[in-house]
């Protein structure tokens, strides 16, 4: 295009405004004053590289484009791609113009790989066709003229995540293990837990310790010789000396 959009230039045609004014002067041959609207056999390229060939840059391209048979003798569209293809979802939905049925629009989703083992990206088209378009069975071309709306949609960084192509991205291996290690770590406990039944579990259990094994009790060990006196005993917790008042020993 040899042309240049002036600033605070927006695009957002309604559906009917999209066919009335915009494919039904195309399939007529008649020139539109401002020709923002290229020429591409989209089906030549991945979704990914359309925006290149636009000069709109607002998160939507649109394209007037051919559709082929995919069989000689067939009404059948050809909807492959360099690296995938585009199928269609949802049922047609019908463009009124004063009451007056004047197109059809589809909804297609991209799916990268072959068909019917394709995987589905985020890359979504609308096409336009015209409601009385001509067609005939001795050409490969279905349509002359389509218009086609192509857009990515998004989903929020934190609950999903893609990669260039627009397929969603699997969470990173480390994220799962780590899950899977503390799920393997939780201890369920009794809504009702007695002291005696607590004293029952190691300590390995209870603080994720290993390296420690043993009941509480084991914790607990009462140094020096002979009963205990009115004097603090000494007792030992992890290692370390600590003092006791004899009170709390009976």
């Amino acid at each position: 295009m040899n042309y240049e959009l002036p600033p605070g230039f927006r695009f957002h045609p309604t559906d009917e405004e999209l066919i009335v004014f915009y494919l039904r002067k195309k399939a007529a041959s008649l020139s539109c004053s401002v020709p923002i609207i290229p020429e591409v056999n989209i089906y030549k390229f991945d979704p990914w590289e359309l925006p290149g060939k636009s000069e709109l840059s607002e998160g939507e391209w649109y394209f007037f484009t051919p559709r082929d048979r995919k069989y000689p003798n067939g009404a059948r569209p050809n909807r492959a791609t360099v690296s995938g293809y585009w199928k269609a979802t949802g049922t047609d939905k019908a463009i009124y113009s004063c009451s007056r049925c004047v197109g059809v629009k589809k909804a297609l989703v991209f799916y990268q790989g072959r068909p019917p083992k394709g995987c589905k990206t985020e890359w979504i088209m609308h096409e336009y066709r015209l409601n009385d378009s001509q067609k005939t069975s001795k050409s490969k071309i279905l349509d002359e003229w389509v218009l086609c709306r192509i857009y990515q949609k998004r989903q929020p960084k934190s609950k999903t995540e893609h990669d260039d192509s627009g397929r969603e991205s699997p969470a990173p291996k480390k994220l799962i293990m780590e899950l899977e290690d503390c799920e393997a770590k939780t201890i369920t406990m009794p809504r009702s837990c007695s002291l005696a039944r607590l004293l029952e579990y190691e300590y390995s259990q209870l603080f994720g310790d290993s390296t420690i094994g043993g009941s509480i009790d084991d914790l607990f060990t009462i140094g020096g010789a002979g009963s205990v006196s009115e004097e603090a005993a000494t007792t030992r917790l992890f290692g370390n000396q600590i003092l006791m008042d004899p009170i709390f020993m009976h």
